[in-house]
C-alpha cells in the first residue's frame, strides 16, 4: 500500500514530502507513528475530551482512535501519556490525520493553506494537573500546545487548547461526570460563527457491569470540534479497553456524522 501526503492548499503542488532533510525527518517520524498505532494502540480521553484520569507515576497510557465517516474516509488520532506523580502527567498527541482509501491508494492529507482553518495533521505536547477537592470531586487543569505538520514547505502555525474540568465521582465506583470550559485557537478548532473558541465540554462514564460501561461526551460551539458522541466501553482485560460510539453532528449540524472506534492500552492494571 502506497502512502503520500496531499496538500489542500489552493496552489497545486506535487505531493512529495521528501524535498528537504527536515521534511524527510517528518515523513519518517509520521510513518513510524502510523506503524506503531496500526499494530498496537497526553491526556487520557473519553472520545473527544479529557477524561480527568491521571496516568500513574512512571507508567504510560496509549490511546488510538479512528473516526469513520464512510467506507473509505477515516481520521486518525493517537495519544501517548506518561505519569510524573503528584497528580501530574505529560504526553504527546498526533491528531486530525485524515486517511482515505481511493483508487487503491491510502492518502495522508495535510491542510496548511493560509487562513483556511483548521490545519491538520497536528502534533502537540500535553500537560495536566489534578487537584483533589474532597473524596468525590477533582479539578483538572490542562493544556495542549504544538503545531501542524506542513506538506511541501507549507505554512506552519502554533495551535493550543486549554481547559479546566471538574470531575464528580459517583459513590461505590458507579462512574463519573466531568464538565468545564475550554479555550482554543482557529488553527485547532477551525472557524467559529461566534468569532472565538470559548465554550464548555461535558462527558461521562457509567459502568453497567464489570466489563461494560456507557461513555460519551459533548463539545459546545459552532466549530469543527463541536460534536457529540454516545457509545460504550468493553474491558478486554485489566489493561486493554475497546470503545465504540456514534459520532453525532451536534451542536454543529454542518459536520459529518460517523462512528468512533477507540483502543485504550494501559501500562498498569487500571482497575486496581
Amino acid at each position: 500500500m502506497a502512502f503520500r501526503f496531499e496538500s489542500h492548499r489552493e496552489t497545486e503542488l506535487q505531493p512529495n514530502l521528501l524535498h528537504s532533510p527536515m521534511n524527510k525527518r517528518i515523513f519518517l517520524t509520521l510513518h513510524a507513528w502510523i506503524f506503531v498505532v496500526t499494530f498496537s494502540f497526553c491526556q487520557q480521553n473519553l472520545f473527544n475530551i479529557p477524561s480527568g484520569d491521571i496516568t500513574r507515576k512512571g507508567k504510560f497510557f496509549y490511546q488510538h482512535q479512528f473516526n469513520v465517516y464512510s467506507a473509505d474516509q477515516f481520521e486518525s488520532k493517537s495519544h501517548l501519556v506518561y505519569g510524573l506523580g503528584k497528580n501530574w502527567d505529560i504526553g504527546l498527541n498526533l491528531v486530525d490525520l485524515p486517511i482515505s482509501f481511493k483508487k487503491g491508494t491510502s492518502l495522508l492529507s495535510a491542510n496548511d493553506a493560509a487562513g483556511v482553518f483548521p490545519f491538520y495533521p497536528l502534533l502537540t505536547a500535553t500537560a495536566q494537573k489534578q487537584f483533589d477537592v474532597g473524596h468525590h470531586f477533582q479539578i483538572n487543569v490542562g493544556t495542549q500546545l504544538g503545531g501542524n505538520i506542513p506538506a511541501n514547505g507549507g505554512q506552519y502555525n502554533w495551535v493550543y487548547m486549554n481547559y479546566a474540568l471538574g470531575r464528580c465521582n459517583l459513590p461505590d465506583h458507579k462512574g463519573y461526570f466531568i464538565a468545564g470550559p475550554y479555550h482554543a485557537n482557529d488553527v485547532y478548532f477551525g472557524p467559529s460563527s461566534s468569532g472565538q473558541h470559548i465554550g464548555w465540554m461535558f462527558g461521562y462514564e457509567v459502568p453497567l457491569s464489570s466489563r461494560i460501561s456507557l461513555m460519551g461526551d459533548f463539545v459546545s460551539g459552532q466549530n469543527k470540534k463541536s460534536v457529540s458522541t454516545f457509545g460504550g466501553v468493553y474491558n478486554v482485560s485489566k489493561r486493554l479497553q475497546l470503545c465504540v460510539a456514534a459520532l453525532l453532528p451536534y451542536p454543529n449540524q454542518e459536520l459529518s456524522k460517523g462512528a468512533v472506534i477507540e483502543i485504550n492500552w494501559y501500562g498498569y492494571d487500571f482497575k486496581d
